[in-house]
């Protein structure tokens, strides 16, 4: 007979224990976490269970769990002021209030925390005293995004494809579009590039349709839209900038809640280590329903906070102590 590797042996008694552990667990729940495993069906996963157990998503004093916030980056790249015509654009649209929402720094262990929290069965989060998640009037409130409108589902575009985007909506050509995208690796532009693209196009060619797309798309790139990377931006989004004038018509608070939903259920798991979407969005919704929780961040003005008072008279709220008294209030903070 072969000689016993000790070793294996204790690997294969450690795998069987697992094993029993898990198929207990689905039989009576998981130890500090659900009774009812029907439900929460991708709770052996689940970011929770790993920290129950001593696991946490930290080394040493490194996060391990990113948060793609790029609110000092696009107020770099803010201009004084917009040509008119492009301004006028970005007003009808709906989108203006994404340059002066973003938070210049973010909270990663209050987000972290809350994270921890997420069920992607159940789209909220699980508090000690029930369910809480944010919804659509949360976000028409801090980031006074388009609500009533249509749903857009994107579908993926290849380089070629993106390059062709780019040729007929903004103005460049085929060749040099298409390297971007050979460069970006697929259907993508940088946020650096689409940049360029809106100054060459704003200063130097006049071709204000041009620029104006090019600023929108980089602008959601950077805000509802961002993803993992920090610096791309995907070209399926850029079809929904194709009609100028009808870029209000979509439901652009459905959008960023969408995205938000899907990174946060993407980043509840423990194999994630980067939170993409909207961080300004979860921050400040938790800053209005938990104000005494982590620290009031800082946005890129100086020393007030706006509010948006179109909802003011809606919600019946006021404000006291520079507080809302409101959860339903919309505010988001500058420095």
């Amino acid at each position: 007979m072969p000689p016993v590797n000790e070793e294996q042996v204790e690997e294969q008694v450690e795998e069987q224990a697992e094993e029993q552990a898990e198929q207990q667990a689905v039989q009576q729940g998981w130890p500090g976490g659900p009774i009812d495993t029907s439900l929460l069906t991708r709770y052996e996963h689940h970011v929770a269970r790993h920290v129950w157990f001593g696991q946490e998503r930290v080394e040493g004093d490194k996060i391990e769990l990113r948060i793609v916030s790029l609110g000092k980056k696009l107020a770099d790249r803010i201009p004084d002021y917009h040509p008119e015509v492009i301004q006028g654009w970005l007003n009808i649209s709906g989108l203006c209030w994404l340059e002066r929402t973003s938070l210049k720094f973010t909270d990663p262990q209050l987000i972290s925390a809350f994270v921890e929290r997420w069920h992607p069965e159940t789209s909220s989060f699980h508090m000690p005293f029930g369910e809480m998640t944010i919804t659509l009037d949360d976000v028409a409130c801090l980031l006074h995004l388009p609500v009533r409108g249509q749903f857009y589902t994107p579908v993926s575009v290849s380089q070629e494809q993106a390059a062709e985007l780019a040729a007929e909506l903004l103005g460049e050509e085929y060749e040099f579009a298409l390297r971007e995208t050979v460069a970006q690796r697929g259907g993508y532009f940088s946020q650096q590039w689409l940049y360029e693209s809106y100054m060459r196009n704003a200063n130097f060619y006049g071709r204000h349709d041009c620029a104006a797309r090019a600023w929108m798309l980089m602008l959601v790139g950077c805000t509802i839209l961002a993803d993992k990377s920090y610096t791309r931006v995907d070209a399926k989004w850029l079809l929904l900038f194709s009609d100028l004038s009808a870029v209000h018509t979509f439901s652009w608070a459905s959008i960023a809640l969408v995205c938000l939903y899907d990174n946060l259920n993407d980043a509840s798991m423990f194999s994630t280590r980067a939170l993409a979407g909207y961080a300004t969005l979860l921050q400040c919704w938790i800053h209005v329903y938990f104000s005494t929780l982590g620290r009031w961040a800082q946005s890129v003005l100086n020393c007030e906070f706006v509010i948006i008072l179109d909802f003011l008279e809606l919600c019946g709220g006021c404000i006291s102590k520079g507080r809302p008294s409101s959860p339903s209030i919309g505010l988001y903070w500058m420095h």
